[in-house]
């Protein structure tokens, strides 16, 4: 009798305990897609206006999280610093849940696999690796439409009356990603409204600016001061790949430091120019609202207008990251649309 109570107690005791791992299991299950941690925010610093408003509009995501995924931002001062963030980063004992990074350049390659390679989530803004590796395990790339940009641009400028084979002079950021993609949109659109080959090969391109104002103000001070008069009134339109670069030319128009006969020749010759980002100070001036009171006359010359490309997106990159924490599906190819903005429709924009 005493045996067969004991194997009757043992037998409760292990279907109890077969339902507790039962329990167990099934609530790992339900957590499997869901994951709680830091997320690591890594951006370049604040060395122009749109990194810097990309910076303070990671802070603020990072700071508006709560609860069981939260964030914090790294800024970097050089892609070797950046880098040297991630190794240690993946060396840390909790390494982050997630990663969010705008690369600082195309340098960061080798960094970007090791993440990849790590298989830690991770999400690429604005520029964008495009590595084997990288691609397969990234879980999105959120940037703006950087083609749209050069496409958008080149059909305003077919709309201000360019013709294939005029002069045109495009003052680039970088060597990424982001200016390729620019200037394929750029050229493609012209290509597909009768442009040559001949005629795309024959358009003439600055040395890289780094987005830096100071930089874009005097290439182009270079650039027309090279040049003879007679061939700055040859030139109609210019294609720039940011707003800060923009105003440097505005800025280099606006004083003594060009040759006065060839700031009339190219006054009297340009039809548009062309730039991107949503700048708060070049919405001033499409507003007819800049505290540089010669830039209303500058303007009167030409089609100015600047295609968005909105640095509050990095809030955009921050919320895919924790949608795929928290187990939801987000699109790999996270492209946001862009917009021309000029004096008519200024009002509608918030610049940063």
């Amino acid at each position: 009798m005493r045996k067969k109570l004991l194997a009757i107690t043992l037998i409760a005791v292990l279907a109890l305990s077969l339902l507790g791992a039962c329990g167990e299991k099934k609530d790992d299950t339900a957590g499997s897609d869901v994951k709680t941690g830091e997320i690591a925010v890594l951006v370049p610093s604040a060395d122009h206006g749109w990194t810097g408003a990309v910076l303070t509009y990671a802070q603020e995501e990072a700071d508006s999280l709560s609860g069981d995924i939260t964030a914090k931002v790294y800024a970097a001062t050089s892609a070797k610093e950046q880098s040297e963030q991630i190794d240690d980063l993946l060396a840390q004992n909790k390494p982050p849940v997630g990663i969010v990074i705008l690369p600082y350049d195309n340098t960061l390659e080798s960094a970007i696999v090791k993440i990849a390679e790590s298989d830690i989530p991770f999400v690429q803004f604005d520029r964008i690796i495009d590595n084997e590796t990288v691609t397969a395990k990234v879980v999105a790339n959120v940037k703006g439409d950087n083609e749209g940009i050069g496409k958008e641009s080149a059909l305003r400028f077919i709309q201000d009356g360019i013709k294939p084979g005029d002069n045109v002079y495009v003052i680039i950021g970088d060597t990424s990603s982001v200016p390729q993609m620019r200037n394929k949109g750029f050229t493609d659109t012209l290509k597909d409204n009768d442009w040559t080959d001949d005629q795309i090969n024959a358009i003439e391109y600055s040395k890289a600016t780094g987005w830096s104002r100071s930089e874009g103000k005097q290439i182009f001070i270079d650039w027309v001061n090279g040049k003879t008069a007679e061939q700055i009134g040859t030139y109609k339109y210019i294609f720039t790949h940011d707003d800060e670069i923009a105003m440097g030319i505005l800025e280099a128009l606006a004083s003594s430091e060009i040759e006065q006969s060839k700031k009339d020749a190219f006054l009297a010759s340009i039809e548009a120019i062309g730039t991107s980002s949503g700048l708060n100070e070049m919405y001033e001036v499409l507003k007819g609202q800049h505290a540089n009171t010669a830039y209303p006359d500058l303007v009167a010359n030409f089609d100015l207008f600047s295609v968005t490309y909105d640095p509050a997106m990095i809030k955009h990159a921050i919320e895919d990251m924790v949608k795929f924490l928290n187990g939801e599906e987000v699109p790999k190819d996270d492209t946001i649309s862009v917009a021309v903005v000029d004096e008519t429709n200024v009002n509608d924009f918030q610049g940063f």
